[in-house]
């Protein structure tokens, strides 16, 4: 498996795949975002209401179109190149982001798109702090393969500020079938 940050990861697969049109759910930290943008792509961000990070002088960059909304009330209107779900895994069940959100991303990439998505393993920080996220694997993925090709997948670590721990993240590329 490869290691690299998730912003190499980004960047090599906008380098690579040179999508458009992006949709980042639950985007948060917004650098992805700001990445994507800064290559010329048109970003649609989600933003979590109840945990809003997209900084105000983004929300009018002429590339972002910025939505304030839950994942699980956004509708998705249109086709994207590529669709990014970075750490939002965690937070939703099985049935919900395996069942219904995966089918819905397919249905919404373009008949080349690409979903990249992260998730958490048992040892990283933030799963041992939070007992009530989910737990995800590379199986779970692969299952998807009726609708998805695994393209690539790997796994990557990042120090948590403030302590000696390690968030050890996965993350898999999808390509749609």
């Amino acid at each position: 498996m490869k290691k690299m940050t998730g912003a190499d990861l980004v960047n090599n697969i906008i380098n690579t795949e040179k999508p458009q049109e992006i949709l980042d759910l639950k985007c948060r930290k917004w650098y992805f975002s700001l990445l994507a943008s800064s290559y010329g792509a048109h970003v649609e961000v989600v933003d979590d209401p109840k945990n809003p990070e997209f900084p105000d002088f983004l929300k009018f960059h002429p590339n972002i179109t910025y939505n304030c909304s839950e994942v699980t009330e956004f509708e998705i209107k249109k086709k994207y190149d590529m669709i990014i779900m970075k750490h939002i895994a965690i937070s939703y069940e099985r049935e919900f982001f395996l069942g219904t959100l995966m089918p819905e991303v397919h249905n919404h990439l373009t008949s080349w798109g690409i979903a990249f998505v992260t998730f958490h393993f048992p040892d990283s920080y933030v799963m041992k702090c939070h007992p009530e996220y989910f737990q995800y694997s590379i199986d779970d993925f692969r299952d998807l393969k009726e609708n998805f090709i695994l393209k690539d997948f790997g796994e990557y670590h990042k120090e948590v500020p403030y302590t000696v721990e390690f968030e050890h993240i996965g993350y898999v590329v999808l390509k749609k079938r």
